[in-house]
């Protein structure tokens, strides 16, 4: 051994920088209501069309054909369109597989006299191939929905979703392809 290093050998070319992970993007154009005190699942009724290995399917159903860790976004509309009633709390939480989710509720307050609450927040899961989530929500107040808004003529403004749900994969176990070495 006379201590010297011999040449490198050929890199080959850059790989393709990875792989795409999977999405769904969806949402509602419709306002949604619930019976009081009753679990009612959010419904979604739109997708993007570009979303990958992420769908939808019986309205409310958020679809997982990959095994994977996702970010599950969502935001909800909520609004208190007084005329009465009692109570101004909604509770949220996630559903897998058609089993409530330990440590996923929240409850929020939408008062009459703030009557519209935006609730948005994600949860960032490990999911199997072929698990499921559903949104659901509580309230204690028949006269608080899930609202959408159409398009706005004056000011001209896009429609407002009553709902928007996302999910992407943030980990997952696909490797790009690499150049020769």
């Amino acid at each position: 051994y006379s201590g010297k290093s011999g040449y490198s050998g050929y890199s080959g070319a850059v790989g393709a920088g990875g792989t795409i992970g999977n999405w769904g993007s969806f949402w509602s154009n419709v306002d949604q209501t619930a019976t009081v005190n009753t679990a009612t699942p959010v419904t979604v009724n739109n997708i993007d069309g570009n979303s990958t290995g992420v769908s939808y399917s019986s309205g409310s159903h958020i679809n997982f054909a990959n095994a994977g860790t996702y970010n599950f976004q969502f935001s909800l509309q909520l609004h208190n369109t007084g005329g009465g009633g009692s109570g101004d709390v909604v509770n949220i939480w996630l559903r897998k597989n058609g089993t409530d989710v330990p440590d996923t509720d929240t409850r929020v307050t939408v008062n009459t006299n703030n009557p519209y609450l935006v609730a948005a927040w994600n949860f960032v899961l490990q999911l199997s191939a072929t698990d499921y989530l559903e949104l659901i929500w509580l309230t204690n107040n028949a006269n608080i929905v899930i609202e959408h808004e159409p398009a706005g003529t004056s000011p001209v403004t896009p429609a407002i979703p009553s709902a928007i749900i996302t999910a992407t994969q943030v980990m997952y176990t696909q490797s790009g392809y690499s150049g020769q070495s």
